[in-house]
């Protein structure tokens, strides 16, 4: 169920219209049916595994808590569980990348055999639900929630639909203290509204018109001039940011007018200076998951700056392996490592002083273009993973088209099409790292909000309702 869809459309109708329309005391049910129906309507056979993972968790954290009141130690029943959860997702999403691995190594041909022999599907969101079913346990145990969380409180925390596919990655002390009192007032029914209107424009005019546009070239990169390997990945980049910020905003909004607020994900990221600040602006509630739970529990930033840098190194390249099971998404998060080591060490040499002073002309848009374009070009080996056992040789052919200047080969068809959703992807940048749309423009947002939404739909009849799964939805 999409939510640029009919169907996410009728479902979200009728759970608004009954929702303000009952006392509060039934409005958590409610929302609970319509996040088991969202889910079923994906995948109906898995719905049951995700209940069973659920009840499951909330019997251990209850357990937990028994432990914690009576004073009684209760580590082992946190590492079972959380290595209970680590289990469920690394069979589903990693049993054939370790079977074929080992395969590739030791050229065991019975592992071979066994992993062919098997098939095993993915379930939807559930890197997703179990980072945040993990955070909750762990969050019990650092003293961050003190009172037991209800049946249906929990499940809820969940399920909430809005957010249940592809985030953002919720934390409980951000929304469970939302869950008996939502508020909804006019501000926030239009700023709501707003969001859902970028929302669907990002994901149906930017990044299903870049989608076709660039996908020959993940087929065959030998084939294309410098040109139109350089656009496309900067193009690519920008596909990512429009479809997931896209399915951010829209989930937001939908949170909104059912009176909750959900965090944002996504600060303006290719405005950033530096490597450190966009990973303060890009995929926010991730990247602050992997501090909180991998990053500071291996250590942080104790001990020398070796040390540092490595459990820095280490935690992008689980991270990357957090996006998929394939070598390309681990070499996704060595890459930006990498280059975050690099700039860590040449802060630390300069005294923490930026490597290019503020005094310099247009020094910070340079700053900006520069970690723009290797940023995104990451994504090179993001979108060859799609390839499967040839992603690397299809990066390592971009990234030698871009380097050697390659000037033969064909140009891409519509490859001038590109700059032009670059260009209005960076405007959604500004307006996200301005907040234009919410202060600037908030005057005359009663006549705005009209005028955009017969506009969206004018753009929908043109571009299509946009049939495509967001990107976010495999992982």
């Amino acid at each position: 169920m999409l939510f640029n869809s009919i169907p996410y459309l009728l479902l979200f109708s009728f759970t608004y219209l009954i929702y303000w329309n009952i006392p509060q005391k039934g409005r958590k049910p409610l929302l609970l049916v319509s996040s088991i129906l969202f889910y079923a309507f994906f995948s109906f056979p898995f719905l049951f595994h995700f209940l069973a993972v659920v009840v499951i968790n909330y019997w251990f954290s209850q357990w937990i808590f028994q432990k914690k009141e009576n004073g009684k130690p209760y580590q082992s029943i946190l590492t079972t569980i959380i290595i209970l959860n680590v289990i469920n997702l690394a069979f589903f999403k990693y049993f054939y990348f370790v079977t074929d691995s080992i395969y590739a190594i030791t050229g065991y041909t019975d592992l071979k055999s066994l992993s062919e022999s098997w098939s095993i599907f993915l379930p939807l969101a559930i890197s997703f639900y179990t980072f945040q079913i993990i955070a909750v346990q762990v969050d019990i145990h650092r003293g961050i929630i003190t009172k037991r969380i209800g049946f249906i409180d929990y499940t809820l925390f969940i399920l909430f639909f809005p957010q249940l596919i592809a985030g953002p990655i919720m934390r409980s002390d951000n929304f469970l203290p939302q869950m008996d009192r939502p508020t909804i007032d006019d501000d926030k029914m239009k700023k709501g509204l707003f969001l859902i209107l970028g929302g669907l424009f990002k994901k149906v005019v930017i990044a299903e018109n870049i989608a076709p546009i660039i996908a020959p070239i993940f087929m065959d990169p030998g084939k294309y001039d410098s040109f139109s390997l350089f656009f496309s990945a900067l193009s690519f980049a920008v596909q990512v940011y429009c479809d997931f910020s896209g399915y951010t905003d829209m989930a937001r909004g939908s949170a909104n007018l059912l009176g909750y607020e959900i965090p944002e994900n996504f600060k303006g990221p290719f405005l950033s200076q530096s490597f450190r600040e966009l990973w303060s602006k890009w995929h926010v509630t991730l990247s602050s998951w992997l501090r909180d739970y991998l990053y500071i529990p291996l250590g942080g930033s104790k001990g020398s700056v070796f040390r540092s840098n490595l459990n820095m190194f280490i935690t992008m390249c689980l991270g990357g392996l957090w996006h998929g099971a394939n070598w390309a998404f681990v070499a996704w998060g060595a890459y930006l490592g990498a280059f975050l080591w690099v700039e860590r060490s040449i802060y630390l040499y300069r005294g923490k002083k930026k490597l290019l002073p503020d005094t310099m002309p247009l020094v910070g848009f340079v700053r900006a273009v520069v970690i723009f374009v290797i940023f995104a070009f990451s994504g090179v080996f993001f979108r060859a993973a799609a390839r499967g056992d040839e992603s690397m040789n299809v990066a390592y052919e971009i990234f030698k088209g871009v380097l050697t200047f390659r000037n033969t080969g064909d140009t891409l068809s519509r490859v001038d099409e590109l700059p032009l959703f670059i260009v209005l992807g960076i405007l959604f940048n500004w307006f996200q790292h301005s907040d234009f749309v919410y202060t600037k423009l908030k005057p005359i947002q009663n006549i705005l909000l009209p005028i955009l939404a017969v506009a969206m739909l004018l753009l929908l009849g043109i571009f299509g309702d946009g049939g495509q799964d967001f990107i976010y939805f495999q992982f």
